[in-house]
């Protein structure tokens, strides 16, 4: 795909998002990525009508196990998102809660996903 193309599908998607999810990808590209057309494409290409920091409001479990299959090169540019997201508002999820979580999975005493 030549960058003019890129440029053209880029500016299609913007058009159709709110101004402050445009300056979300704009700085998650900006400050996660080299600065390539594709790698601004590709951001484009998570988004749906979320902002990037509700994609990763994690916690929120799909009950009717409609996962979408990821590829090695989404789950990397995903977990540099999350982590440009937890850099920028220190919102995280503390170890310990996580694991207590975890361990209550399959039991009488399920605890809710830790937010």
């Amino acid at each position: 795909m030549t960058a003019n193309n890129i440029k053209q599908q880029i500016l299609e998607h913007l058009e159709a998002l709110p101004g402050e999810q445009v300056k979300s990808l704009l700085k998650t590209w900006l400050t996660v990525t080299d600065g390539d057309l594709e790698d601004f494409e590709q951001l484009l290409s998570y988004e749906s009508t979320q902002s990037i920091e509700e994609i990763f409001d994690y916690g929120e479990i799909d009950t009717t196990l409609n996962f979408q299959p990821l590829t090695q090169a989404q789950m990397v540019e995903q977990s540099r998102q999350a982590l440009e997201v937890y850099r920028r508002t220190g919102a995280g999820v503390v170890h310990e809660r996580v694991r207590e979580w975890a361990d209550s999975l399959g039991t009488d005493e399920e605890r809710p996903c830790p937010r």
